[in-house]
């Protein structure tokens, strides 16, 4: 499972050990404070549901964030849209231009103590973290995620031609 994270040809980047666990072994239930079961998506998909793990992937979240002011754009991302007692999730990702279906499951890298070491989503909302899992299922793992350009992320996300606009450039 390390090659699902990182190259294990190169020393292990992390100094923790890491857990696979489904969403119910990290995920709180608590009704009062709005935790519920977890779920692919809640009432609505918003940017702050996003919360960044460790690592170094801002580009993709901020990615995830710009299609989730329209969330019709995430959500169409996604075959399977309710969790299921399988635990696998179909998704499509448009890579080199061409809309691939990438299945994963619902186990997520987390820390010894508990919930996720990369992303995670407000409340038990689970789309954030199958999106980035299939992202770096597409890439070869976690770990080659670390760096890149929001376009980059875009033009997956949404199979669209995006631009880059640097305003510090007198041209732009």
């Amino acid at each position: 499972l390390e090659q699902s994270i990182y190259d294990p040809a190169i020393d292990p980047p992390f100094d923790t050990l890491i857990h696979w666990w489904r969403p119910d072994d990290f995920m709180n239930i608590d009704y009062h404070n709005g935790f519920l079961e977890p779920s692919v998506f809640y009432e609505s998909i918003e940017p702050n549901d996003i919360r960044q793990g460790a690592l170094g992937d801002s580009w993709f979240m901020c990615a995830l964030a710009c299609l989730a002011e329209r969330p019709a754009l995430i959500e169409r991302l996604f075959i399977t849209k309710e969790v299921n007692s399988k635990g696998i999730y179909w998704v499509k990702i448009c890579k080199n231009g061409e809309w691939v279906t990438v299945t994963v499951d619902d186990y997520f890298p987390c820390h010894p103590e508990g919930g996720p070491i990369f992303s995670r989503a407000h409340c038990n909302e689970l789309w954030v973290l199958i999106l980035e899992k299939a992202y770096a299922k597409l890439h070869g793992n976690y770990f080659s995620l670390r760096g890149g350009y929001a376009l980059e992320g875009l033009i997956d996300l949404t199979g669209c031609p995006s631009v880059y606009f640097d305003f510090n450039d007198e041209y732009a």
